[in-house]
C-alpha cells in the first residue's frame, strides 16, 4: 500500500484531524493555526522540503503522501509537547537499520517520563516518531493553570512588536499573554527533563542524556545520546510545528546524505503511531505496515489530552524548585540595549578564549547557531564572570548584524528569543548541578568535531565553573 492510498483511510484521516484539534471532514474546525507538509512529492514537484498553509491544506497534504504537521500555536490551548530522540553523530542512520536495539535502549528513559509525569496526575499522549517519541498534552487558554503559565513566562522586547504583525503564515496576530504562557510551558517542561535526567543518572542510565542535539564524546564507541529537545520554546510560536500521530515518516528518504543512498531507498516510510497500550514490540512492527496502522487508527483516540485541572500542581512544584529561582535571576537581569552594543558586547577582548569558543564569536555564521557551540561558549563565559542574560545579549548581538549573511531568517524568528533560550538551558544545566562539564576539555572537543586548533595555547579545563563557586 503507498501512502496516498494510506491517508484515504477515513479512521487515519479521524485521528489526523482529531490531532489537530477538529473534524477531518471539516478541516475549518481544526485549532491548530496552520499545517504544514513534508515530502519527496514536495521536493519533486516544487524543489522544496516543506510548505506550510492553512487548514484547508490537509486535504492536499494527504492526495500527495505527505508527513503532515500542525501548527504548535493553538487556538484553544497552550500545548505542552516533550520531543525525545535518539541521534548519532557516527552512525545517523543506526535508528533505521536497528530500531529494536535503539527504541530499546530508550525504554528506560520512556518509562522514566511516564513516571514523572505521572507523579502530577498528568498521562501525555505518547508517539512514537521516527526517531523517539512525542510526549503531548494541552492546557486550555480559559484555565486558572493558563493564567499561572502567564505569570511566568517571558517575551522580548522584539518579539512582541513580531506577535503584533500579521505577516507570512501568521494570518492574525499573538495575543502577548498567549506567548508568555508558551514560554512559560518550556520552562515547566524544562523542569521535568531536569528531573528525568538527574533520575536516570542515578539510575546508571546508558545513554548521556542532552538537552538539544548537543555533540557527545566517544565514550560508548560512538557519539550517540538522548536528546530532550525543548527547542520549540526557543523560537516564535507562529515559527514551529509537529508531526501528527499517524504521519508517515519519510525523513531519511529526503535527507540521504545523513542516512546513506541504501537506508533511504531500502528503508520504507514509517508511521508515527500513539503507544498507548502497545507494547514496544507491536508498535515497532506496526509502524512498518500501513493496513496494521489503519487497524491502530480505528480504536486510538488522538486527542491531544487536556490537563488543566491537574497542570497546576506541577507548576506549583516547579516554582518552589532550585531552577524556578535560577529562571528568576535569569530573568532579574537587563542585557545591554543595542544603541550601546559598539561600547560593550562588541569591544569584547576573544583573544583571551580558547580557540574554539572564540571562532565562533568570530565567525558566527553558522557556528553560533551549532548548541555544541552555544554550551561551551555558555561554560567559559560563566567561568570568566559574565552573567547569563548578558551571555545571551552578546549572542543577541551577533545574530542581529545582518553583515554575517546569516542562514537563519531573522525576519521569521526572533535573535534575542533563541540566544535567552539556549544560554539560559545551558546555564541552567551548570547551576542545577546537572552538567559536570566532565567533557569540558580538549580531548573530549577534538572527539566532538569542534575542535578548531590543537595546541592554541589555551586549555578548556581550566574554564569549568568550580563547584565551590556555583
Amino acid at each position: 500500500m503507498n501512502i496516498v492510498d494510506y491517508y484515504k483511510n477515513g479512521a487515519v484521516r479521524k485521528r489526523i484531524g482529531e490531532y489537530c484539534g477538529g473534524n477531518w471532514q471539516n478541516p475549518s474546525s481544526f485549532t491548530a493555526q496552520y499545517l504544514v507538509g513534508y515530502g519527496l512529492a514536495l521536493l519533486r514537484k516544487e524543489n522544496r522540503e516543506f510548505a506550510s498553509g492553512p487548514k484547508d491544506y490537509f486535504e492536499k497534504i494527504l492526495a500527495d503522501g505527505l508527513d503532515i504537521y500542525r501548527s504548535v500555536w493553538d487556538i484553544e490551548s497552550t500545548l505542552g509537547v516533550l520531543d525525545v530522540e535518539y541521534f548519532n553523530l557516527d552512525n545517523p542512520g543506526k535508528i533505521y537499520t536497528q530500531p529494536e536495539e535503539i527504541f530499546e535502549l530508550m525504554e528506560p528513559a520512556y518509562k522514566k517520563i511516564i513516571e514523572v509525569f505521572a507523579r502530577y496526575k498528568i498521562k501525555p499522549l505518547p508517539i512514537m516518531t521516527g526517531q523517539g517519541y512525542h510526549f503531548s498534552f494541552k492546557i486550555s487558554r480559559f484555565s486558572p493553570a493558563d493564567k499561572m503559565l502567564e505569570k511566568l513566562g517571558n517575551v522580548s522586547l522584539t518579539l512582541k512588536e513580531k506577535y503584533r504583525t500579521v505577516k507570512g503564515r501568521r494570518k492574525k496576530t499573538v495575543s502577548i499573554r498567549h506567548g508568555k504562557a508558551f514560554d512559560a510551558m518550556g520552562r515547566v517542561l524544562e523542569f521535568v527533563v531536569h528531573t528525568v535526567i538527574k533520575e536516570l543518572a542515578n539510575e546508571n542510565y546508558k545513554l548521556p542524556c542532552v538537552i538539544t542535539d548537543v555533540s557527545v564524546g566517544k565514550s560508548s564507541g560512538e557519539r550517540e545520546a538522548l536528546s530532550f529537545d525543548l527547542s520549540m520554546y526557543g523560537d516564535p510560536i507562529y515559527m514551529r510545528d509537529i508531526r501528527c500521530p499517524f504521519s508517515t515518516h519519510q525523513k531519511h528518504k529526503l535527507q540521504w546524505y545523513k542516512v546513506g543512498e541504501k537506508i533511504s531507498r531500502d528503508i520504507p516510510p514509517r508511521i508515527a503511531l500513539p503507544r498507548r497500550k502497545m507494547t514496544l514490540k507491536e508498535l515497532l512492527e506496526k509502524r512498518k505496515k500501513p493496513e496494521e496502522a489503519q487497524k491502530v487508527a480505528e480504536k486510538t483516540s488522538c486527542k491531544f489530552p487536556d490537563f488543566s485541572k491537574q497542570f497546576p500542581n506541577l507548576i506549583e512544584e516547579y516554582k518552589n524548585s532550585k531552577l524556578y529561582k535560577i529562571h528568576r535571576n535569569f530573568d532579574a537581569v537587563e542585557p545591554e540595549e543595542p544603541r550601546d552594543w559598539a561600547r560593550t558586547y562588541d569591544t569584547f577582548n576573544t583573544e583571551i578564549l580558547p580557540e574554539c569558543v572564540r571562532h565562533c564569536l568570530i565567525f558566527p555564521n553558522d557556528h553560533l547557531l551549532k548548541p555544541t557551540n552555544l554550551q561551551n561558549l555558555t561554560r567559559v563565559l560563566m567561568r570568566i564572570g559574565w552573567h547569563p542574560k548578558h551571555i545571551a545579549g552578546l549572542v543577541t548581538s551577533k545574530f542581529s548584524k545582518p553583515h554575517y549573511n546569516w542562514h537563519e531568517n531573522w525576519e521569521k524568528y526572533d535573535p534575542a528569543t533563541r540566544a535567552n533560550f539556549y544560554v539560559r538551558i545551558f546555564s541552567d544545566l551548570l547551576l542545577n548541578d546537572i552538567d559536570g562539564e566532565m567533557d569540558l576539555n580538549c580531548i573530549s572537543t577534538k572527539e566532538k568535531g569542534f575542535c578548531i586548533k590543537e595546541w592554541c595555547g589555551k586549555n578548556l579545563a581550566d574554564f569549568k565553573l568550580r563547584k565551590e563557586e556555583k
